[in-house]
């Protein structure tokens, strides 16, 4: 069993994401988030600003916690003229579960990690469905469901390509110990 060294080595150590590169992400993210996507396929579309700020509270939690989580939920309810703080709940619910089990799936390869951040990604438009009935937004379609698997599907070319564009190295060329 190939064991991952608790801290960074090598390419990994040289090259640690910075603050800016962090914040340009999630504000790409975002812009992407805020496309006029089609009516037709508009609950299909997952939430790629969730998507890449659970990717960086794995990578690097300190740069993008609970409180860039909260901003980041309140500018997607003001987008998309939702009851206020909707987004802002589900995103530090969904980023809080992910900086519980960081530094397991940081452990993880991309395949494991996308079958451990299923549930979460699902389990945010679960809750923004809920709590938007409960708020009395109307009625419930749960198509908008489909977002969450969307956005498990979508993770690991997500994961990879931003995995890339930040010169981390890919997980067959980090240095791995053997098992004693």
């Amino acid at each position: 069993m190939n064991m991952q060294p608790l801290l960074p080595q090598g390419a990994e150590l040289a090259h640690p994401p910075t603050r800016g590169k962090v914040y340009v992400s999630l504000a790409l993210a975002f812009a992407l988030t805020l496309l006029p996507w089609l009516d037709q396929i508009r609950w299909l579309v997952p939430d790629f600003t969730l998507m890449l700020l659970l990717y960086w509270n794995i990578r690097t939690p300190r740069l993008a916690g609970l409180g860039a989580a909260f901003g980041l939920g309140l500018l997607t309810d003001v987008v998309r003229g939702a009851v206020f703080g909707l987004n802002a709940l589900a995103y530090c619910a969904a980023t809080f579960v992910v900086l519980l089990v960081q530094r397991r799936l940081e452990g993880f390869d991309i395949s494991r990690q996308t079958l451990q951040l299923s549930p979460i990604l699902l389990g945010k438009e679960t809750l923004v469905l809920a709590l938007g009935l409960m708020m009395g937004r109307g009625a419930i379609d749960w198509r908008w469901l489909a977002a969450g698997v969307a956005a498990a599907a979508l993770w690991a070319p997500m994961a990879w390509l931003v995995d890339r564009i930040t010169d981390r190295p890919a997980p067959s060329a980090r240095v791995r110990q053997p098992a004693q």
